[in-house]
């Protein structure tokens, strides 16, 4: 469907990203997080007073963000970065490194994060992909992976290996089902999950993006969420569409914004009755492009929007890394 879409549905309307993605949910204290990968920065705004925009950047201009995800301290979060996970402080603004990918010389220079999630057990999750200036001048490459990093000891574990875009993935309601994303497959896969062993079996496609949208050469499936019933609302890049299916893969509908580049979604606000999105700008590959949040003509990309619907979407709640942060970090 198109959805009725007006000017007050950009969620703060002042805040243009380059190519924002990671909204995050955080029932706690009602707050919206997202990420812009590009630029290396972390928001977060309450929805109570959507005036309180708080900012969490990396110095390092080589750095990015790729996924974050909640901790227990509510002002700390997790932050996966071009080289591991970092602890981002709210209170005070910084950000530092407590985990390392176990990359070499040659994968740390080629990789960076990105997507990934808290799984119900409260591991992490995260995709790794070629880098900016890697993909810009040699194309992607199935150089990426999926790791699962144990909250408990840091081990790590890589669970599907020779990845494109590692993207968006859910864990069903029971936990026995993961939903991942390759996006440059055109392909949301399914697998079998068995959490004693860890081990993913029966790998098949679950949503195929080129059947769907025959029209489009590049639909690309990028972040999506789930909700309890197994629904899943996938962001599709390059399609200005938020494509949604049911527990079955089949297509419930397809909700239109005034962007070409969407790229994640989240299930939020007091009710849940409230789709957040993502987009990228159209000019988010330009070193010199500083997005004009004044200029709301044409396409849309980089501003955030919030959709109000008309029923509880009944959305998973975003998992907790569940031992927190290591004690030489916390304050």
């Amino acid at each position: 469907m198109t959805f009725g879409f007006s000017l007050n549905d950009i969620f703060v309307p002042s805040y243009r990203g380059k190519l924002t993605e990671g909204i995050t949910y955080d029932a706690r204290n009602n707050t919206l997080l997202w990420i812009d990968i590009i630029v290396g920065e972390i928001h977060r705004v309450s929805l109570d007073d959507t005036s309180k925009h708080e900012i969490l950047k990396w110095q390092a201009k080589i750095e990015s963000v790729g996924a974050i995800a909640l901790t227990k301290e509510i002002d700390a979060i997790v932050i996966c970065g071009k080289y591991g996970l970092a602890k981002g402080d709210f209170t005070n603004g910084n950000i530092e490194y407590f985990f390392k990918y176990p990359h070499d010389a040659k994968q740390q220079l080629r990789l960076r994060s990105n997507d990934g999630m808290v799984d119900p057990w409260g591991h992490l999750w995260i995709g790794v992909m070629n880098d900016f200036p890697v993909a810009t001048v040699e194309g992607i490459k199935p150089e990426g992976k999926l790791y699962r990093i144990n909250t408990d000891d840091f081990t790590i574990e890589t669970m599907i290996d020779n990845t494109l875009i590692a993207n968006g993935l859910a864990f069903s309601e029971d936990g026995k089902e993961l939903f991942w994303t390759d996006s440059l497959t055109f392909t949301i896969w399914k697998f079998d999950y068995d959490y004693k062993t860890n081990t993913l079996s029966n790998k098949r496609p679950f949503i195929e993006t080129k059947k769907i949208y025959p029209e489009f050469e590049s639909p690309e499936p990028d972040g999506l969420v789930m909700t309890k019933d197994g629904d899943i609302y996938s962001t599709i890049f390059s399609t200005s569409t938020v494509l949604h299916v049911n527990a079955q893969g089949e297509v419930v509908e397809k909700i239109q914004l005034p962007a070409k580049r969407i790229t994640c979604a989240t299930i939020g606000g007091p009710n849940g009755d409230e789709l957040f999105v993502t987009t990228g700008h159209l000019d988010l590959t330009e070193d010199d492009c500083v997005p004009d949040p004044n200029d709301k003509d044409g396409d849309l990309g980089g501003f955030l929007f919030r959709l109000k619907l008309d029923r509880n979407l009944n959305g998973q709640p975003k998992n907790i890394w569940k031992a927190g942060l290591p004690e030489e970090l916390v304050n």
